[in-house]
């Protein structure tokens, strides 16, 4: 509903504005959990396993690295103490009876054997001979089976390979090829296999990711905890917040009209201009109660209020049942608004409300209601300061003025009304003549549900 415009309202929020979309405030508590909380951690799942997958790499390279300086140093320590002394190669030590095989044997036991968690050493020279192998010297002196895989390919031409094999037992090894350069010349001049076992490569990723994970761990989960309790206290005041402007709203609604409220609405939450009034056609409903002035002359006024109170819900009752609206009490008056193609259903509304007080003993009023219909001007009326949302014009003067001329216990519609309406509904009227009204130059003609 646009500001004056009421039938967004009848269409759409019913006979009354009974379910509020913001009644129920905000759950910042459940949706931080849902979000941030299993968000979190999710994301922070994702960057470990990136963190550790990059921590576990850098130290895979890092340690294959310190096997490369361990093949260096190897190699130079040969070549310094053993083939530079003998004035040899490595490819001089081909043939399996070659009389340097065991000196070299020992020299390499002699280097590795501080090393004992190499679970396989071979040394192989350019052309793929095996000149030593700790674990069975059955195979020096002989050409390598797989010489033409891609490790030991890759390692001749100078670069470094390296794999995790799975052995039958289950257990895996790091396997690594390395090229031996003769520093002198830059050329590969043999190959170097080495077997590690890979647990101690783990350990050693264990002990890394525990010294780096644990600290951001604690400063994660200590962060995520103080502010699941900023948020939870936040939800905490949002809930107290969201209780007291629903109990306001709902009192004022009891004091204020629907469109009026309406229009609050659409202003605050649209930035729509409230002060503005739009011509539009309407039916318009007044009940007024007969004798009241008496009534209360006689009576104390928290009776009168009592009694006023029942009978202003009974007929808001039917009016809201029928898909009217109350737009204000005036008095011991009801001033309510109908969409303009209800006219059928403002006069059933009226009828049902004279015949339920005539067949309630315990309400002591009668009323008179009257039914008009036609255009006005619907808006915000006042002052800046005070202001009211409501309907104005000669249709609501003319409705006004044919309610004063209603007897107890009768229902006035005009011409206007009349023609709208069925056939069945017109039979429960009789022509009332052409009234001339209070300040109307004109007679307007009506009708009464007082048949003759």
């Amino acid at each position: 509903m646009s500001i004056g415009c009421l039938y967004y309202y009848f269409v759409f929020c019913g006979e009354k504005m009974k379910h509020h979309q913001y009644d129920k405030p905000f759950p910042l508590k459940k949706y931080y959990i849902i979000y941030a909380g299993i968000g979190g951690i999710i994301f922070y799942t994702m960057l470990f396993a990136f963190f550790i997958h990059s921590e576990r790499r850098a130290l895979y390279d890092q340690y294959v690295q310190n096997l490369i300086e361990k093949a260096r140093a190897l190699y130079q320590d040969i070549d310094h103490n053993f083939l530079k002394v003998h004035k040899i190669s490595l490819n001089d030590i081909s043939t399996v009876n070659n009389p340097y095989r065991k000196k070299l044997r020992e020299k390499i036991d002699e280097t590795i054997q501080i090393d004992f968690t190499l679970a396989k050493v071979k040394v192989f020279n350019n052309a793929g001979i095996v000149l030593y192998d700790h674990r069975d010297k059955a195979n020096e002196g002989k050409p390598y089976l797989s010489m033409h895989e891609i490790g030991f390919k890759t390692a001749l031409q100078g670069n470094t390979y390296s794999k995790i094999e799975h052995e039958n037992d289950g257990k895996r090894f790091m396997e690594v090829y390395l090229p031996i350069y003769n520093f002198e010349t830059i050329r590969v001049v043999g190959v170097l296999e080495l077997y590690e076992d890979v647990s101690r490569f783990e350990k050693r990723v264990s002990t890394a990711l525990k010294e780096a994970l644990i600290v951001p761990t604690i400063i994660f989960l200590f962060f995520n905890f103080t502010l699941y309790l900023i948020v939870a206290r936040a939800d905490r005041i949002i809930c107290l917040k969201s209780e007291l402007l629903t109990r306001v709203r709902r009192n004022m609604e009891k004091y204020l009209s629907q469109s009026t409220i309406e229009a609050i609405y659409q202003a605050v939450t649209l930035k729509k201009e409230l002060f503005q009034g739009k011509k539009q056609s309407l039916v318009i409903f007044f009940s007024d109660i007969r004798g009241f002035t008496k009534y209360s002359e006689n009576n104390e006024p928290e009776t009168v209020v009592r009694g006023l109170n029942s009978i202003f819900e009974l007929q808001a009752n039917i009016i809201h049942e029928h898909g009217g609206i109350i737009d204000k009490f005036i008095g011991d008056e009801i001033m309510a608004i109908f969409p303009i193609q209800k006219s059928s259903e403002a006069t059933l509304a009226a009828l049902k409300i004279v015949s339920v007080i005539e067949s309630t003993p315990e309400v002591v009023f009668k009323v008179g209601i009257s039914i008009h219909a036609g255009l006005a001007v619907v808006g915000s009326i006042g002052t800046l300061d005070r202001r009211d949302y409501t309907a104005i014009g000669n249709t609501i003067n003319t409705g006004a003025r044919l309610c004063s001329a209603c007897s107890p216990g009768e229902v006035i519609i005009s011409s206007t009304i009349f023609e709208s309406i069925s056939d069945n509904l017109r039979a429960k009227f009789t022509p009332k003549g052409a009234l001339q009204l209070k300040g109307k130059r004109a007679p307007v003609k009506a009708y009464s549900s007082f048949l003759d």
